[in-house]
């Protein structure tokens, strides 16, 4: 089959550059911002159910994070790998890397699955969470986590049409998937008809029966209609060296997320241990700013998904001229959202909850964030940008040491050693989301962009020479 690819249509105008982007970037943007909307519906449903809820969710939420990005490597080294392929118009090496990819999420499945069943009590006990929280949300967090196990196939086939340049796909998936759920935590919560429903329970349910609807389309479009463009169906011989690179990026990958998502972990256990009206105004401020995460995301995906396809294409210029062009669009969308924050913060914060102490500290922490909303937006596009090329290796180097040098060790001094509390852990999380973009920015810039190649190419070239190094010599 024959791909078009950017060698073969040669240099975009200006123009035609923000338009590839913007049909790129925004049905990634609508598939953020319908699960992060979602995200902020549900909690304002649940929240209903008190402050205890409330924290019992956010508790959740940083573990679920933790959870994504303990296997966030395969969906995201799929994403750029594929990319790079189709760029390229070698789909066949896509699909086996496709195939590896969802061979090795069944084995971390059961995995997972197992965790799931035994360690959601001792998860919380682990946190510092109150005797209270522990008994209000093992239930919730088990079924959360078991829900998961959908969802990290999700992710892969997401991964997947992102990198063929289907944003859309996902989009309505997502968009069917998450009105779904905003019926089913209603109703499985509070009940309907008289039934009075499952309480915070019913929350969870509602996840993992919209999650496993999910996968099931997912499934369905990549055996299906993808099947006729991409043969998707044929079984590939599974060469090691493309399982030994799928690996090794998938970890290299996932210890970059699990660097920052730990980190998280450690800013989340330092406030539950200042009191359950911290942890609920820490749990808004980070839902509201993960809207900001939304053009950032969408427009890293654009990042990775064109920097790929140039690459592969054979045009590592090009690749660094659209990440330029990806990040100075993304900023526009994270500088108006700066300023929404700012004016709209009290109005935004009381959505959430009637508590004044809770809304109070809330609209104080929206404040701050609403101050590293670029330097957020540029580090995860950026960082989109150099997945994009294959630079897994800088990222993976740059969370270890910004997270387990900086970022923990601040957040623990400021936030229990000097008593500055609250403010002190978000002092250190202001601190880690301005290093991330700058380090980011700095490593786009000075790379070498002229000598870069795909790393299907860098196989075949080492394996050229492996082979000439074989060869007996003559005379």
């Amino acid at each position: 089959m024959v791909f078009t690819t950017e060698k073969a249509r040669g240099p975009l105008s200006p123009r035609a550059l923000v338009q590839r982007i913007i049909r790129l970037a925004l049905p990634s943007i609508g598939t953020f911002s319908s699960m992060t909307l979602t995200g902020m519906l549900t909690l304002i449903i649940v929240g209903h159910l008190g402050a205890k809820a409330i924290a019992v969710v956010g508790i959740s939420n940083i573990l679920l994070y933790n959870t994504w990005a303990l296997f966030a490597g395969v969906n995201e080294t799929i994403n750029y790998l594929v990319s790079q392929n189709y760029g390229e118009g070698l789909m066949d090496d896509g699909n086996q890397r496709m195939q590896i990819a969802l061979l090795l999420s069944v084995l971390l499945d059961v995995l997972w699955i197992v965790a799931s069943l035994t360690l959601p009590r001792d998860i919380l006990q682990w946190l510092g969470a109150s005797h209270t929280l522990v008994q209000a949300g093992t239930e919730y967090l088990r079924i959360r986590m078991l829900t998961f196990a959908f969802s990290m196939f999700t992710n892969v086939f997401f991964a997947y049409m992102r990198a063929v340049g289907d944003t859309k796909t996902p989009l309505y998936i997502s968009i069917v998937t998450n009105v779904l759920l905003i019926i089913l935590t209603e109703v499985l919560t509070y009940g309907v008809f008289g039934w009075k429903g499952f309480g915070l329970t019913g929350a969870a349910w509602s996840m993992m029966c919209t999650e496993g609807l999910g996968v099931t389309l997912s499934t369905f479009v990549y055996y299906g209609p993808y099947a006729k463009r991409y043969a998707t169906r044929v079984w590939h011989q599974m060469h090691f060296a493309q399982v030994r690179l799928l690996v090794k990026e998938s970890v290299k990958l996932s210890v970059m997320e699990m660097s920052m998502s730990i980190g998280m972990l450690v800013f989340t256990a330092c406030v539950t241990r200042l009191g359950t009206t911290a942890v609920a105004a820490n749990e808004i401020a980070l839902n509201i700013l993960s809207l900001g995460f939304m053009p950032a995301n969408g427009f890293g995906a654009a990042a990775t998904i064109c920097v790929g396809q140039d690459l592969g294409a054979g045009q590592p210029l090009a690749a660094r001229r659209v990440g330029m062009y990806t990040v100075g669009m993304g900023l526009i969308f994270m500088a108006l959202f700066s300023i929404f924050l700012w004016l709209f913060a009290h109005d935004v914060a009381r959505i959430y909850t009637s508590d004044v102490a809770v809304s109070a500290l809330a609209v104080s922490l929206i404040h701050i964030a609403s101050f590293i909303q670029l330097f957020d937006g540029a580090g995860i596009i950026l960082a989109g940008g150099l997945r994009g090329v294959g630079d897994t290796t800088f990222l993976f180097r740059m969370a270890l040491i910004l997270n387990w040098v900086i970022f923990m060790p601040l957040t623990l001094w400021l936030t229990l050693g000097t008593k500055l509390g609250q403010a002190g852990a978000w002092i250190a999380f202001c601190t880690l989301i301005v290093l991330i973009g700058v380090t980011n920015g700095w490593r786009y810039l000075r790379m070498d962009w002229r000598g870069l190649t795909s790393q299907s190419a860098r196989m075949e070239m080492a394996q050229g020479a492996w082979n000439a190094g074989s060869l007996p010599e003559e005379g």
